[in-house]
């Protein structure tokens, strides 16, 4: 059984953190989502993910699907500059719902921060799933090691070393 904490956060998946989980340790959403809070994806984001199929596939990894706000629909549609249509949406959506939104893109993080949304990078959760006692040293850090694998554009070696020395000092 896994270990589980009170709640505390709302937090929102854009798709590269998605599909990272997904790559490398899919079972891994719903172990975050008991310890951690509880993941949501906007529909539209979901819909540019491949490797989950359908809305049920997607809860039984413990994510909620969310289907957005009409006005924030069209706020993503107006809004011009470095983020994709998903990303302002899931931006948006975070802002409306109190979300912490869990992006490694860096665009998303600056839209996020200038909205005043609360931003965490996907490996965060990794950090918080080992302190919360889900999941052990040894493969908290091989996860990160094939997430960094899998997605070297977003997952730097500054950030892979900051997260193994975050670890090293739980």
């Amino acid at each position: 059984m896994k270990p589980k904490i009170k709640s505390l956060r709302l937090l929102i998946l854009d798709a590269c953190v998605l599909i990272d989980f997904l790559k490398v340790e899919p079972s891994l959403l719903v172990d975050i989502s008991q310890c951690i809070g509880s993941l949501h994806v906007v529909s539209f984001v979901l819909d540019e993910v491949p490797l989950i199929a359908s809305d049920e596939e997607a809860a039984r990894l413990g994510l909620k699907v969310i289907n957005p706000e009409v006005d924030d629909i069209y706020g993503a549609l107006d809004k011009s500059g470095r983020t994709s249509f998903q990303d302002e949406l899931c931006c948006l959506t975070a802002k409306r719902q109190g979300f912490v939104c869990v992006t490694n893109d860096k665009a998303l993080r600056r839209r996020c921060k200038e909205e005043g949304v609360s931003v965490l990078r996907g490996l965060r959760l990794l950090i918080e799933l080992y302190r919360a006692g889900g999941i052990g040293k040894r493969k908290v850090l091989q996860i990160a090691e094939n997430i960094k694998e899998n997605n070297p554009y977003h997952i730097t070696r500054e950030i892979m070393k900051d997260f193994e020395e975050e670890i090293e000092d739980i």
